[in-house]
C-alpha cells in the first residue's frame, strides 16, 4: 500500500465512524443546533463581513443539510430574509457542482425534497461551477475539521473541485458538530483545500489556514507590525 492509498484508507475509516455516530442524532437535536448556529452565523460571521463590505448585498454560498447534519434551514432563512443572494449546490450526475441561486423565500420553499442521503436542491436550472466565484462567503459541510483547517468530507471530492473556483479573497467556513472540530491532525492529500474557519453551534474559530491569509500575517499566521 503506497502513501496515498494509506491516507485514503484512513479517511474512509474515519468517515465510516463519523457517519455512524451521526445516524444516532435525533432530528430535534439537529434543529436546535441549527438555530444556535444561525445566531452565531449572524453575530460572528455576517456582522464582520458586512462591516468590511459596507451595506452592499452579499452573495453567500451555503448548502442544504442532510440527515445527521446540523439543520441549515434556520441559516438559509436568515440569509434569504436579509436579501442576500444564496448559492446552493446542485450535484447532478457528473463530477462538478452546479449552483442554484435562491433570491426569495419562495425559492427556498420550492426546494426539491430529495430522499435518502442527498441534499435538497433548488427547483431551477443550474448555474455553472464558475458561479462560485461570485460568492463573498462560502459555507461548507464537514464530517471533521482540524485546527490547521483540514476538512474531512464525504469522499466525493465535490467541494475540492468547487473551491478551486472561488475568488481568492473569499473566506471558506466549515460547519460541523463541536465534537468534530478535532485537535489531532486529519489525514489529507495535496489536493485537499483547507477552510479558513470553523463554525459550530458553540462558536466560531479561525483556523491556521485562515489566519495565514489575513493581511499582515506572516507564513505562520502571526500578525506583523
Amino acid at each position: 500500500m503506497d502513501e496515498q492509498e494509506r491516507i485514503n484508507a484512513e479517511k474512509q475509516d474515519r468517515r465510516g465512524r463519523l457517519l455512524e455516530a451521526r445516524r444516532r442524532i435525533d432530528p430535534a437535536q439537529c434543529l436546535d443546533a441549527g438555530r444556535r448556529l444561525a445566531d452565531l452565523l449572524a453575530g460572528q460571521v455576517l456582522a464582520k463581513l458586512g462591516h468590511s463590505r459596507g451595506d452592499q448585498s452579499l452573495t453567500v454560498a451555503a448548502f442544504s443539510s442532510m440527515r445527521g447534519e446540523i439543520a441549515m434551514d434556520p441559516s438559509l432563512d436568515l440569509l434569504v430574509g436579509r436579501g442576500y443572494q444564496v448559492l446552493i449546490p446542485m450535484l447532478g450526475t457528473g463530477i462538478q457542482v452546479g449552483w442554484g441561486r435562491l433570491q426569495s423565500e419562495q425559492d427556498l420553499e420550492d426546494m426539491k425534497r430529495i430522499p435518502g442521503w442527498r441534499p435538497d436542491e433548488p427547483d431551477m436550472p443550474a448555474l455553472p461551477p464558475q458561479a462560485l466565484n461570485q460568492a463573498d462567503l462560502i459555507l461548507v459541510p464537514a464530517l471533521a475539521i482540524d485546527h490547521a483547517g483540514i476538512r474531512l468530507g464525504r469522499g466525493g471530492g465535490w467541494y475540492d473541485r468547487a473551491l478551486a473556483l472561488r475568488a481568492e479573497q473569499t473566506s471558506v467556513v466549515g460547519i460541523c458538530w463541536p465534537g468534530e472540530f478535532v485537535e489531532d491532525p486529519l489525514p489529507h492529500l495535496d489536493h485537499d483545500l483547507p477552510v479558513d474557519a470553523v463554525l459550530t453551534p458553540e462558536g466560531f474559530t479561525p483556523t491556521a489556514a485562515g489566519l495565514s491569509r489575513r493581511p499582515g500575517a506572516d507564513h505562520n499566521g502571526d500578525e506583523q507590525d
